[in-house]
């Protein structure tokens, strides 16, 4: 009868590792946070881009944010909050040591195609002329 039941679960899915590579895995999100935060201390326009590419402006991306924060040493730490399955809110936070500044950016990272996917920085993807925005009009 076991055997029965271990065949019958792994016909199904049920205890087999099928679905469990397409699951995003919190440890393999803080390494792709961590090598973000390496290309950028590093100011590494190339490895930053392969980071990002799962986002078809990946390499755009990757310049605008070696820009923003290439080079500044930082020394962070994140908390992660998801209110949607695969869409995470990534809260960093710390120190810039080479301007010796306190660093607080929000980055959204989701999981896609068995990968994750950062969302580009503002002015990154043109917003299109008709869209709605989020400010109000003056």
């Amino acid at each position: 009868m076991a055997a029965f039941c271990a065949i019958l679960l792994s016909a199904c899915g049920g205890g087999g590792s099928g679905d469990a590579s397409k699951s995003p895995d919190p440890a393999d999100q803080d390494r792709f946070l961590r090598e973000y935060v390496e290309f950028l201390n590093e100011s590494d326009e190339d490895g930053l881009a392969r980071l990002l590419d799962g986002h078809p402006k990946g390499s755009e991306d990757a310049r605008a944010r070696i820009k923003a924060y290439g080079g500044q040493d930082w020394d962070v730490r994140w908390n992660r909050t998801s209110e949607f399955a695969g869409v995470w809110k990534v809260e960093m936070h710390g120190t810039a040591r080479a301007e010796n500044r306190p660093v607080r950016v929000t980055e959204t990272v989701t999981w896609e195609d068995e990968h994750w996917v950062m969302t580009p920085l503002p002015g990154v993807v043109p917003t299109p002329s008709n869209a709605a925005g989020t400010t109000p009009p003056a």
